[in-house]
């Protein structure tokens, strides 16, 4: 399976989903004018990806978000990708999200929180702060 690559542009976020490192990656800004076609190709793909490993327990995916904004639409579709992860999970796959947040940002913090609040589902995820040497 081909790893999916999407480049950001100034509404969307860059997407890597890797099927030989299971390291899955959405980082940047998102409010695309579309949201419904920006998550198309990468539900499709999930979708495919999951027929090659349903039931491996070996596979382990590491899913890493990192945002700098992301719109209410946007995060209504990531608590829908965070459900179709579960599926995964459910399977016998490891999964673990992790929700990358600069370090002084306290609303993405809580935003992150919030996410895996609101997907009800217990899949494992953690914070990982860093700090933005960029605005320094």
């Amino acid at each position: 399976m081909d790893i999916l690559k999407i480049e950001s542009t100034k509404d969307t976020p860059t997407v890597i989903l890797n099927p030989i490192t299971n390291v899955f990656e959405i980082s940047g800004k998102s409010h695309p004018e579309n949201i419904r076609e920006f998550f198309k190709p990468i539900f499709e793909w999930l979708d495919n990806y999951y027929t090659e490993v349903k039931g491996k327990k070996d596979t382990k995916i590491e899913f890493n978000l990192n945002y700098i904004y992301v719109n209410s639409s946007s995060f209504k579709y990531l608590i829908v990708l965070i459900k179709k992860l579960k599926e995964f999970y459910e399977s016998g796959v490891y999964v673990e999200f992790v929700w990358h947040y600069e370090q002084d940002d306290d609303d993405m913090k809580e935003s992150g929180f919030e996410l895996f609040e609101m997907s009800e589902i217990n899949i494992p995820f953690r914070y990982a702060s860093y700090i933005d040497d960029d605005n320094e």
